[in-house]
Formats: C-alpha cells, structure tokens, sequence
C-alpha cells in the first residue's frame, strides 16, 4: 500500500508555511494530572483498541485542512517555554533507524546534502549512538520479487520473498552496532513502512541476532545484496541467539511460496513462528507508520504487512520488557469534493491541495479519505499499536521531502525535524529507561520530580 500510495503522489500545491500560533492540546499518561501544550501521548494497555481517540488534542484547522506546527518561545514568565532539549541517558543502547518505502540512508543522514538537523545527527547531537540501514532508492524494487508468487496475489506471503532483503539489511546492521558498541542491545526508530518492518525483525525469529561476541564476525556483511538460498531464501536453516540458560536453537525456515498440494505459506510460517522477541532489541519507536493494511481493500504489500499485524498484534511483546512508542502527526484533514454518486471529483488543470493529496493518500492507507486526519500520508487510526504509549503530535508532516516526492526539499517540519524530535524523543527515553532524558527546563510544565513530559501534558 506504500508504493501505490508514493504512485499517486503527483504533483500538490505549495504547502503552507508554519505559524507561531499555540492551540491547546493534550497529553494523556496513566495518572497524573498537569497542564502544558503540544503533544498528546497514551499508554494504551488493550491490545484489542487504541486509548488516543477519546482525548485527542483540540487544534484548529485552517481553511486548506491544515494545522500549523507550533513553536514555542523560550519565556519562564510568558506562560510557554521552548521544548527541552532531551539527553541520551547514562548507558542508552545503539539507535538503529529504518527508513520508510522509498527512502534511503541519506534521508535521514543528510538529507539534500544537508547533514545537519537530519534525523540522525539530532539524535547523535543528544548522545545517541546512531546506525542507519544502507539503502539506496533503486533497492525497493526488490519488492516486486513478491509479485511471480502466487502467494502476492491471494494476499498470503510473509515477508518473504519481497521484504527479506530488507530484513537482512536490518539483522546486518544490527550486528555491527552490537559489535562496534559492545551493547546487548539495540533500539528501532521506524520510519513509515519501516515500523512494521521492525515489527517483523522484533518478532520473527528467523532474523533473531547473534550475541555481540558472535556478532563481531559477521560484521563484514553489512549492505551486502538480497539473501541468496542460502542465507534465508528457501528452506534454509540458521542458529538463533542464544536465550539465558538455553542453546541456541536451529530452527528450520519455511519455504517462501508453498507447492501444489502443500501448506499455506502462512501456516507453515505460523508454525515456526517464536514467542519470544528478538533479545536484540530493546525498544522500538514508529514514526507515521502505517501498522496494518486497509479494511475492504488488498493488501498491496501482498500480504505481508496483514500478515505482521495479525501474528504480532499491538505491542505483544511488550510484558517480556520491550518499549513500544507509536508516534504520528495530526496536521492534514482528508478532504475532497465529492459527486453525486460519492465519489471524488476528479481534479484537472491544477495540483491537488494537501487536504486533497491526504485523501487520497489516507483511503490508500486505511479505506477511508473524507475527514480523516494525520500526517498527510498516514491516518492516526492506522498508526498507532495497542499496548504502546501512543503519542500526537499536531503540525507535524509525515517525510522530510515534500509530500509526492523524495528529491524537493518542504518548508515544514517533520517526525526528524530539530524542532520535533524531542517531543516523541521524550517518550522513547521514558517507555525504554522508566526516566527523563532532559537536561533543561523552565518552572513551567514540569512533573513529578521537575521532569518535563516532552512538554505536554500529562493526566
């Protein structure tokens, strides 16, 4: 659904510039209770519905179906502050960033050229440890590797074929985090179609990673091309890490496309599925991810990101102690003329509007397109997992191109952006340590303790 989603991009008007303006917005927590602004975060514990929709923040959209991002003054007495900056805290494990559908390395190392206030150089500047997956753009066409199984087209494939390299890239890089750092493990920040890719990698234990020392050796396959047979493709057998007081345990990997007469390939890979996470990893954080395919609509990943969201549904492995955040924008309402017979009207002789782009973009992701909202690209109902800590943040735009594109540069912000990471970075340290990784704030928006909750509001 992402590539047909980035297919009807198009062409779309110049997107607004951002305002200073401050509308009221929450943050709901389990119980505290105070006042701020800006951003609105859930620990959702039923993993059978999300907790946000109920006390979502109240914000204001424009005439164009936009909300502005809003930056606030850095004033003790002016009744704002400016956001803090968070800190890595003492230990934090590597981060390793996977970029959305389309996206490669340079998106989110220097974007445009431009390394400075990418993605992962604010989280370096905050001290992180930063490792982002090598990707060039040309790769995702890998994915149509999918489309010669039949399993593509009756909507029955896991991530494999079409998103096994991807994964491989993601096992590779972690392991070289581990060896470079000598950590255990490592944190996921997810990206789009990244997220539930790392969901995928979290949970699927054929891409379990080795421990550090073993790690080490394998470093050199880092970037590498697409599995052969022999590294994951067919049949193929591999050692898991090992468990606290286990072995390592040989498992043997489903054939990618099942034969005439033989089983599903969901139900042979339903039965080598784990339950347990990868001991990998420690935390993983999604940033305008589309969780789960459309209702009522195919599945355009040919199953495989219905097959991640039902075989590892919300934040399921978040009692054996990983830290889920789901994060998404509140910016763009979906909006379209619509005719007699309900449907768009078809626009002709001039760009879409982002209110327009978001519909289409929107009905692609989740169905549905008239007065959904989210970050143009993806609704909030198809964002966030249950059991997470769910966090909104208005103003906020789903890449750092402009939307339809990967080679313009926007004049908005977004999940990278120097002015936005800290507000679901605050969340990331809380969820993934149980503490604040704030170094400066005013006495206004201050919990328990002086912490800042991201500079929002918590109740």
């Amino acid at each position: 659904n992402i590539a047909t989603m980035r297919g009807v991009a198009g062409n779309t008007r110049a997107l607004p510039s951002q305002s200073t303006s401050q509308p009221y917005v929450r943050v709901q927590a389990r119980r505290a209770c105070r006042r701020s602004v800006a951003v609105h975060a859930v620990a959702s514990n039923d993993l059978l519905d999300t907790s946000y929709q109920g006390t979502l923040p109240r914000v204001s959209f424009s005439d164009e179906g936009v909300v502005p991002f809003s930056r606030r003054s850095n004033s003790r007495g002016g009744g704002s502050r400016a956001q803090a900056a968070v800190q890595a805290p003492a230990g934090a494990r590597p981060v390793v960033i996977l970029p959305g559908f389309g996206n490669n390395t340079q998106d989110y190392e220097a974007p445009f050229g431009q390394a400075e206030g990418s993605l992962a150089n604010n989280l370096r500047e905050r001290g992180f440890t930063v490792y982002t997956i090598p990707l060039e753009r040309k790769d995702w066409f890998r994915v149509a590797r999918g489309l010669l199984t039949l399993g593509f087209w009756s909507s029955t494939l896991t991530t494999s074929p079409g998103y096994a390299w991807y994964l491989e890239r993601v096992r590779a890089t972690v392991q070289r985090a581990l060896a470079e750092t000598g950590a255990d493990k490592v944190d996921l920040v997810c990206h789009s179609a990244g997220g539930w890719l790392g969901r995928a990698f979290l949970s699927d234990p054929q891409y379990h990673v080795q421990p550090p020392a073993t790690a080490r050796a394998s470093v050199a396959g880092i970037g590498r091309d697409e599995p052969s047979d022999s590294e994951g493709g067919s049949g193929t057998e591999r050692v898991t890490a090992a468990l606290p007081s286990l072995p390592p345990l040989l498992l043997t990997l489903p054939q990618p496309l099942s034969k005439a007469g033989g089983k599903g390939v969901r139900q042979e890979a339903q039965e080598e599925v784990g339950k347990v996470p990868n001991p990998a990893v420690g935390a993983i954080v999604t940033l305008g991810t589309p969780q789960r395919p459309p209702e009522g609509k195919r599945d355009m990943t040919g199953g495989a990101q219905g097959w991640v969201h039902t075989t590892f549904p919300g934040a399921v492995f978040s009692d054996a102690g990983v830290a889920y955040v789901t994060v998404c924008g509140l910016t763009v309402e979906g909006r379209r003329e619509l005719g007699a017979d309900g449907k768009p009207v078809k626009v002709e002789g001039r760009q879409r509007t982002p209110a327009e782009y978001a519909y289409d973009s929107y009905r692609e992701v989740c169905g549905q397109g008239q007065g959904v909202r989210g970050d143009a690209v993806v609704p909030l109902d198809s964002a966030h997992l249950a059991g997470a800590r769910q966090v909104v943040v208005p103003g906020v735009w789903h890449s750092v191109s402009r939307i339809g594109t990967f080679e313009e540069a926007s004049d908005v912000v977004w999940y990278g952006s120097p002015e936005v990471v800290d507000t679901w970075l605050e969340h990331y340290v809380s969820q993934a340590y149980g503490a604040s990784g704030t170094t400066t704030a005013t006495a206004q928006g201050l919990g328990a303790g002086g912490r800042v909750l991201a500079a929002a509001t918590a109740w």
